[in-house]
């Protein structure tokens, strides 16, 4: 009785979805004729010549015939790349900021190609589309002459006071488009005429301003925007004291309007997305899952507990997702394609044996079939998610995901191998004489064996042979293990004993683990070694410098001595000799001076006076300082810093032999004739400072290196100085707290300062 009575509650609740999904897509079709309605409401014409394409094609069509024009003045043939590539600067100079192309005038070739190509491209549009359904007219305002591909006096819409009356009204044009440029290339005036004049005037202003043909030069051509990016002045330039005219008879805009520039799209699917089709299909599948919702709650309603409405939760969740996002597209293009009609044309195509008068049943059957499908599947997916009734969420997401599922099968068996292989780690020391633990764990396997063979006698023969086989199968796996130990140790040897370039690529089995780490020892000693040689190579590299940089004033100071105790020389060269001495010996004691500074800020042997500074005032009044030296080696600096007061903790004395020490530097080692920034921001309780300049000599060493003593920028140590700035630069910047750091791209050197 009551299996029958479930079978029933079965039966009924499958009919009751079988009605609701019928009941639904019945509904839809219902709306169909009100679709059609409201989509025809929303039909627009496509006036062609106020579309923003239709005016694109305009801008172009006034590069392509601009060179027409000034062949015709010129008399001779003219390349695109010729009439609008433009070069600003000259060559030399602009090669010189492209230092990063090795071939300059292959770079100037392919911005000229791409320029080339891209204007080819769109002479080839213009001239196969826009210039065969409209007249036009090039007035080249210098000399008079003309360019135009009609018998009409289009001219005349230049200046409609020269022309009569008849004349104008004679003729026939309902568009025009007029766009004027001066002398520089500028627009200095457009005039329109059409169905709304403000609106398209608004237009072709802007497309007629856009920079579409550098824009598109760029992406034509990628050299063009890296040649952009390196500072140098290349541009696409433009048409020069010229008016161009488009005009549109009648007869033209009629054929323009209503042929290949109609939006098909918009007047047919787009219509219908604008009619709310896709709103109603999202309504009624939320209605759908209300009413399914509310089924659970009714007694006999047993539909989510069928087996067959139990597939895995991400099936589920995917065929929703599907009914939600894609779909509504489909829905949309079926109730347009059986609105207007489109299924007849198959049916009479394919269908032969159909009377016509049976293609309207045909189509409602589709339509019927496909949205009590899609209907259908969606009342599944409810009714499949109503367990969650008396599962609960989480419930439903363990016992139906395949996902959870997996996972725990996975985390299980990771789980039991994982323990079991720590147990074995845990009990194994590989350090030891392995021969002991491998008889401990053979006895033990030979009594538990015992144990079960004891009921039958001739279980002991096939145990004795089992256990000599286990033995003979550890016993070799262990001295596998001890084999790969001792090449570990080999290894760990080798690399103690200083060869850093011992290889142990061979794997290591259980202690593969160790490889890494083995590796991160091996790259610590090298790279402690080197630290080392380099040390040991700075150091002979000072006592080089030091050597040198006292020996060359002391040298000048003794001969110069030498020639003051000659006998015979005159006034003019005693006071000539006295002061070279008196040159070389304050030379000699800033050097001095500066070694004793710099080993007292390293072994912070220094007071510190901490006042009160505003640090860009400071910068400013050292600059002043410095600007006689900085005019004689023609440096133009631009400085970008704020004007307000910037007042920090600083040693005053100390933060001026900073700059001091920077300017110098810039102005001994900077390019001539070039630029040098000095920015300053102000960050969070301090400042920020980038000083940047292009340096005269090749900088091929690592920027930590300039800082150290007696390190100069020119190697050749031509320049003057002894190569102690940057040190005590960096050496004060650290002992007030702050930060120095140097960086080389190239040949720009920029020192960064932070203080705090």
């Amino acid at each position: 009785m009551l299996d029958t009575k479930l079978k029933n509650n079965k039966r009924i609740s499958l009919i009751v979805a079988i009605i609701i999904a019928a009941v639904f897509a019945a509904g839809f079709m219902a709306l169909y004729p009100a679709f059609e309605r409201d989509a025809q409401s929303h039909k627009k014409e496509v006036k062609v010549q106020e579309s923003s394409e239709f005016l694109e094609k305009l801008y172009q069509s006034n590069y392509v015939l601009y060179r027409d024009i000034r062949e015709k003045v010129e008399e001779s043939n003219i390349s695109y790349a010729d009439l609008y590539v433009k070069e600003e600067r000259d060559t030399k100079e602009l090669q010189e900021e492209l230092w990063n192309y090795e071939d300059y005038a292959a770079l100037t070739a392919e911005i000229q190609e791409g320029a080339e190509s891209l204007f080819t491209s769109w002479e080839n549009e213009v001239l196969n589309s826009i210039m065969q359904e409209m007249d036009y007219c090039v007035i080249d305002e210098a000399t008079g002459k003309l360019v135009k591909n009609t018998g009409r006096k289009i001219e005349l819409l230049e200046n409609t006071a020269k022309a009569s009356a008849e004349e104008r009204e004679a003729l026939p044009y309902v568009f025009y488009v007029k766009v004027a440029y001066d002398g520089s290339g500028n627009i200095k005036n457009v005039a329109v005429k059409g169905k709304d004049s403000d609106e398209l005037l608004k237009s072709v202003q802007r497309v007629m301003k856009s920079r579409m043909a550098e824009n598109e030069a760029a992406y034509v051509e990628p050299y063009w925007q890296e040649a952009v990016g390196t500072g140098a002045s290349l541009s696409i330039g433009g048409p020069e004291n010229v008016t161009f005219i488009y005009a549109l008879t009648g007869e033209q805009e009629a054929s323009l309007s209503y042929t290949k520039w109609e939006d098909d799209w918009w007047n047919s699917v787009g219509v219908y997305w604008q009619a709310g089709v896709s709103e109603i299909y999202y309504i009624l599948l939320f209605a759908l899952a209300v009413t399914g919702c509310i089924l659970f709650f009714v007694k006999g309603y047993c539909l989510p507990s069928e087996r067959r409405v139990k597939p895995y939760l991400e099936v589920i969740l995917f065929v929703g997702a599907f009914l939600i996002a894609p779909m509504p597209e489909w829905i949309v293009e079926l109730v347009y394609h059986t609105n207007a009609g489109n299924f007849n044309a198959g049916y009479a195509r394919y269908l032969t044996f159909l009377p016509a008068e049976g293609y309207q049943v045909l189509t409602g059957l589709v339509n019927f079939s496909f949205l009590f499908l899609t209907f259908g599947t969606w009342f599944y997916c409810v009714n499949a998610l109503g367990e969650a009734k008396v599962l609960g969420v989480g419930g439903l997401i363990r016992e139906r995901s395949f996902c959870v599922r997996l996972w725990r099968r996975f985390y299980g068996f990771c789980k039991r191998h994982m323990i079991a292989f720590k147990e074995e780690m845990l009990h194994v020391d590989l350090s030891e004489n392995m021969v002991k633990n491998i008889g401990k764990l053979i006895f033990a396997n030979f009594l538990l064996l015992a144990a079960i063979c004891v009921l039958w006698f001739f279980g002991w023969a096939a145990l004795v042979v089992y256990s000599v086989i286990l033995y003979i199968v550890i016993k070799k796996y262990m001295d596998k293990i001890q084999k790969q130990y001792r090449k570990l140790l080999e290894v760990t040897g080798s690399i103690a004993e200083g060869n850093l370039n011992t290889s142990f690529d061979e794997d290591l089995g259980v202690f593969e683990s160790y490889k890494e780490q083995l590796y991160k020892i091996q790259e610590g000693f090298r790279k402690a070694v080197d630290e080392e040689v380099k040390s040991q190579r700075m150091k002979a590299e000072l006592i080089t410098n030091v050597s040198h940089d006292l020996k060359t004033p002391l040298t000048a100071i003794t001969t110069y001595i030498d020639l003051l105790k000659e006998e015979g020389i005159t006034d003019k060269q005693r006071e000539e000799y006295i002061a070279i001495l008196e040159k070389k010996s304050l030379r000699l004691k800033f050097l001095i001076e500066d070694l004793f500074e710099v080993s007292k800020a390293n072994s912070k042997n220094v007071t510190i006076q901490l006042v009160d500074v505003d640090i860009c005032n400071l910068m400013r009044q050292v600059y002043h300082e410095c600007e006689d030296k900085i005019e004689e080696a023609d440096l133009l600096f631009r400085f970008r810093i704020p004007e307000e007061k910037v007042v920090l903790k600083l040693d005053s004395q100390k933060t001026y032999r900073i700059f001091e020490n920077l300017y110098n530097n810039i102005v001994k080692y900077a390019m001539p004739h070039t630029r040098v920034y000095v920015d300053a921001i102000r960050v969070e309780n301090g400042i920020h400072i980038e000083m940047k300049n292009m340096s005269a000599h090749e900088l091929n060493m690592e920027p930590e290196e300039l800082t150290e003593r007696f390190v100069r920028g020119d190697s050749a140590r031509n320049t003057e100085g002894n190569g102690l700035g940057l040190a005590i630069a960096q050496s004060f910047t650290q002992l007030q707290g702050g930060t120095m750091e140097i960086s080389i791209d190239g040949d720009l050197f920029k020192v960064m300062l932070d203080f705090r």
